[in-house]
This record gives structure tokens, C-alpha cells and sequence, in this order.
């Protein structure tokens, strides 16, 4: 055997299997705090076992369903504190939440407000762009008929009668016309 490799503390060891009260002595380094006197009357460390061979289904054939009391209380007492902690970040989480939440709102509300502002602001902008649209339409209409009216006054009236009016000629028949190619 190799030196150094093999753990120090190998000795007798009482398995007792809790579930029929089955005990056996054996060599083996499994940790113990319990002891128990062994029927040669030597005091020997005590490992509690749930299931042995003795009431294993595979070895017994019986399908028996062996549940010791405290499966799920010790588990319970051993992570109780992980369960806590785990409560107390839910419970900051939440927390924290609402008070973004809150914040959210308050922030949503704000830019509703300057969102808000700036349509105003643009309407107001686009009206009084119509407005001076409509006022240089207004200017420009007024500039016309002023000259309009100033041209009429300065031009002499003129009475034409309908002999002088020379006759336009009229177009060439369509037959006089070029053909399309």
C-alpha cells in the first residue's frame, strides 16, 4: 500500500438501521458523534442508517415504502436560513419595485407633460405660419387689385365694333393634314 493515502482513522464503526433497529459492526471512517456499547461490551462509535440491506426492497423483495419522521423538518432546519434570506431579497425586490414603479409613473407623467408642450408648441408654431401664409395671400390679393384698379383708370376705353375685328382664319381641314405615320 502506498503511504500516506489512506485516511487515519480506520476503525470499528456500529451501522444501526433506524427502521427495524438492525445493527451491524464494521471497519469504516465514517464521521460519528453518537457511541454505543456493542454486545462484546465495547464502546464503539454509532452511525444511523435510514435503509440497509435488511430493509431495502431490492434485498427484502417488499415494496415498502419507508419514510422516517423528520425527513423534511430537518431539511426545513437546515436551510431555514437560505429560505430567509431568500424571503427577505423577494421582499426587497418587491420593494424596489414599487418604488421604481412609482418613480416610473411620476417619470411617465412628466413626459406626457413635455410631450404635451411640445405639440403646443409646434400647433402654435404652424398656426402662425398659416397665419402669415394668409396674410401674404391677403397682401398679395390687395397689391393685384390696387393695380389692377390703377391700370384700369390710366388705360383709354376703347369701343371696338365687330367689322374691325379682323376674322381669324380658321384651321386646315383634317384631310389637308399630314398623315401619321
Amino acid at each position: 500500500m502506498k503511504k500516506e493515502i489512506h485516511p487515519e482513522e480506520y476503525r470499528f464503526v456500529v451501522f444501526k438501521d433506524i427502521s427495524n433497529d438492525y445493527s451491524f459492526l464494521t471497519k469504516s471512517t465514517a464521521p460519528t458523534k453518537d457511541t454505543v456499547v456493542w454486545e462484546d461490551g465495547t464502546e464503539y462509535p454509532l452511525f444511523k442508517l435510514e435503509i440497509s440491506h435488511k430493509t431495502h426492497p431490492f434485498y427484502t423483495g417488499k415494496m415498502k415504502l419507508i419514510d422516517t419522521a423528520g425527513r423534511v423538518d430537518r431539511f426545513k432546519s437546515r436551510f431555514q436560513k437560505q429560505i430567509d434570506t431568500a424571503s427577505e431579497k423577494a421582499k426587497a425586490t418587491q420593494d424596489a419595485n414599487a418604488t421604481v414603479a412609482e418613480v416610473s409613473v411620476e417619470e411617465e407623467a412628466i413626459a406626457a407633460a413635455q410631450k404635451s408642450a411640445k405639440a403646443e408648441a409646434k400647433n402654435a408654431k404652424i398656426e402662425k405660419k398659416r397665419a402669415q401664409r394668409a396674410a401674404a395671400k391677403d397682401s398679395k390679393a390687395k397689391a393685384i387689385e390696387d393695380a389692377a384698379a390703377a391700370a384700369a383708370e390710366e388705360a383709354p376705353v376703347v369701343e371696338a365694333s365687330s367689322e374691325e375685328i379682323p376674322a381669324t382664319e380658321e384651321a386646315p381641314a383634317a384631310d389637308d393634314a399630314p398623315a401619321a405615320e
